[in-house]
């Protein structure tokens, strides 16, 4: 049965994704399945400049917005190869639009995008969104240079090339 695999990235989400979207595909490639990325982020407040004028309201700066995740999110296409790959760009709560995208696309797995922390309240960081799908989360390596500057996963182990 092949693997439905929502990939969440949101705007803490640190810079490098690759080895997040690595892991992604790999799953879904063994699975013969497909990701769809989804990047989340609250709804923007209006940008006013230092007198108080209105420079942007919300629907441009969304617009704005969903430039810059897109071009974020198009530069890990070629992470994803031969595994079809969808990306969206929400505004709202995380764990509503996250349950709301989950049900459209028919995901079998979320894949939520997450440095390594060393607590446990970290690990459990998807536990506490709220989710209220029984689609099973997990949490995609993130890539981390060490001291000798060598490239790790979030685990300690060396990422993917």
């Amino acid at each position: 049965m092949p693997t439905r695999i929502l990939m969440v990235i949101t705007p803490q989400t640190p810079g490098d994704l690759r080895s997040a979207a690595r892991s992604a595909a790999a799953v879904a490639r063994e699975g013969g399945g497909q990701v769809r990325m989804v990047f989340v982020r609250p709804i923007p407040p209006p940008r006013m400049d230092r007198h108080d004028r209105l420079v942007a309201d919300p629907d441009t700066e969304m617009e704005r917005l969903a430039v810059l995740a897109d071009s974020r999110m198009a530069a890990l296409d070629a992470e994803f190869g031969d595994v079809p790959v969808e990306s969206l760009v929400r505004f709202g709560r995380l764990a509503a639009e996250v349950s709301i995208e989950a049900e459209n696309f028919g995901a079998d797995l979320i894949g939520l995008a997450a440095p390594a922390r060393p607590g446990l309240r970290h690990r459990l960081r998807a536990w506490h969104l709220g989710f209220t799908l029984p689609t099973p989360v997990v949490l995609l390596p993130l890539a981390l240079d060490d001291a000798a500057g060598r490239r790790r996963d979030s685990m300690g182990l060396p990422a993917f090339r």
